[in-house]
């Protein structure tokens, strides 16, 4: 088996590989609709793997620098004005598309201006198993792999599940429920079970003053 057949067997797609970070935001700039964020850097991932940030390839991005939210093409939401390699980490400056221009992108924006949404994902390939060698520990076994070289296809804003107050905040901003449900799905689904129980709740307790009501 080779390295990339390994890797795909415990992916979800071979291509592109895509990796995220949770706590990407570094700064905003509210005037210019702009944020960085650390788009990747040296440290291992869940599958314990590593992308070398000297191995970025970012010709062929720069082209058609597109900001999309859940690497999805369909729902571009900006754009990528500037990227590159800085403090041994590959560092994004993104500008969200101007207001009134999308719904999504402005809905979005506004959870980011509140640092309620915060993560990025990127979405690169490969070439071929000489641009990856095995990560072995002490008794030579694989633990994972290193992306000595990789091209970057895309980068995203994506979910942060568990963000605290955030679902407050989403909603205090009257942002529309599906997206919601997306950007912060944990929350979202934390909050409606809360309200089906109050909903049982208030249905026993109606039910039990129904029955000791006098015939």
């Amino acid at each position: 088996m080779t390295a990339l057949e390994a890797i795909a067997r415990r992916t979800d797609s071979a291509d592109p590989y895509l990796r995220g970070f949770t706590e990407a935001l570094q700064d905003i700039s509210e005037d210019e609709r702009t944020a960085t964020f650390v788009a990747s850097d040296e440290t291992v991932d869940r599958y314990g793997d590593i992308v070398s940030v000297d191995g970025w390839d970012l010709k062929n991005f720069r082209r058609n620098p597109v900001f999309l939210w859940m690497h999805s093409q369909y729902q571009p939401i900006g754009q990528v004005k500037k990227i590159g390699v800085e403090d041994r980490k590959l560092l994004a400056t993104v500008k969200f598309f101007d207001a009134g221009d999308s719904k999504m992108a402005d809905d979005l924006w506004k959870l980011v201006k509140k640092r309620k949404l915060r993560a990025v994902s990127v979405g690169f390939t490969v070439k071929g198993d000489e641009d990856i060698e095995a990560i072995r520990d002490v008794d030579e076994r694989i633990t994972g792999f290193r992306f000595l070289r990789q091209e970057l296809l895309e980068l995203s804003l994506v979910s942060v599940p568990a963000n605290p107050n955030a679902l407050q905040v989403a909603r205090s901003l009257g942002l529309p429920d599906d997206l919601i449900s997306q950007a912060l799905p944990l929350d979202a689904l934390v909050h409606e079970e809360q309200v089906k129980a109050r909903h049982r709740l208030a249905r026993l307790r109606l039910g039990n003053i129904i029955s000791r009501a006098p015939r």
